[in-house]
């Protein structure tokens, strides 16, 4: 049984919650019922699965982090809900302007629901590819991501563990492109599912296998290598959730030769309270 979970489960849960946030957004549901039903059945079966067939079973034992990391949650979504709104605006202005200057149509809106979802990966992945690099390669924009690499084990619920800052940046230049594109309102709900989806097992302290999808998706081992101590392996496998612009730009990262790093981290002390992480970038530089 666990050999078959290890196998089966991510990619199963992925096609599911594709297919059923598709499925119910062509049946008249909102946006948000579909955003908030996906996220809540995956974290369901993350967590529990996480009890079941761990990677590292004392990644599930607190390690003073859990307060810190649920007050991060609600952050994220209310700073994310924030910029939304005027980043489609400008965007939607933008891309207007554009196309009357074109002549064209930017979008390809004739397009299936599916195949306007793959187009819009490959475009976010690439600007929020940058995005990330740039956070981890320029030290200003490093001392915002580092609160996100100060986690000391990988779990379901740090993956919203994030600056606003960092939020805002990222947000910004991953939804911008997509909206001066004129992609549809369904193409962003779509995208934010596979956000869930994918994003919950790219931290998830759970042993499974990906295989061939270890070219697709930025998932399971090869995030755990992004998280390593060692700088020359964390700045490695930038992908959000697809490893295919880390493929074609040389920083896929995935050793046959050894495990992934039992230690993570940023190699030296971080507060680990909320209040502290905040003020963080602010009165502290060093890597």
């Amino acid at each position: 049984m666990r050999r078959l979970v290890s196998w089966i489960l991510f990619p199963s849960l992925f096609v599911i919650s594709i297919g059923g946030a598709i499925w119910a957004l062509e049946g008249g549901a909102s946006g948000g019922r579909v955003i908030a039903g996906v996220s809540i059945a995956c974290i369901a079966v993350v967590a529990l699965t996480e009890r079941l067939v761990p990677f590292r079973r004392e990644w599930n034992r607190t390690q003073g982090d859990l307060a810190t990391d649920s007050a991060y949650l609600p952050i994220t979504a209310g700073v994310n809900a924030a910029i939304e709104p005027g980043v489609k605006v400008a965007g939607a202005m933008a891309g207007t302007a554009l196309a009357a200057a074109l002549g064209i149509g930017l979008w390809p809106a004739h397009w299936p629901l599916l195949g306007q979802l793959a187009l819009a990966c490959v475009i976010a992945e690439f600007f929020d590819y940058w995005a990330h690099r740039v956070m981890h390669e320029n030290e200003w924009l490093w001392r915002f991501h580092a609160i996100h690499h100060s986690a000391p084990r990988l779990y379901w619920l740090n993956a919203t563990r994030a600056h606003p800052g960092e939020m805002l940046f990222r947000g910004t230049i991953g939804m911008l492109p997509m909206s001066i594109l004129g992609a549809d309102q369904a193409v962003f709900i779509m995208l934010a599912v596979v956000n869930v989806s994918v994003g919950l097992f790219q931290h998830a302290n759970i042993d499974f296998k990906l295989g061939p999808l270890s070219w697709v998706f930025s998932v399971g081992e090869l995030h755990r290598w992004h998280h390593s101590t060692v700088v020359a392996e964390a700045n490695r496998n930038y992908g959000n959730n697809f490893m295919f612009w880390d493929a074609v730009f040389g920083t896929r990262f995935l050793p046959s030769d050894r495990h992934c790093p039992a230690e993570l981290g940023i190699g030296t002390p971080f507060p680990p309270n909320l209040v502290a992480q905040l003020a963080a970038p602010f009165q502290w530089n060093s890597r």
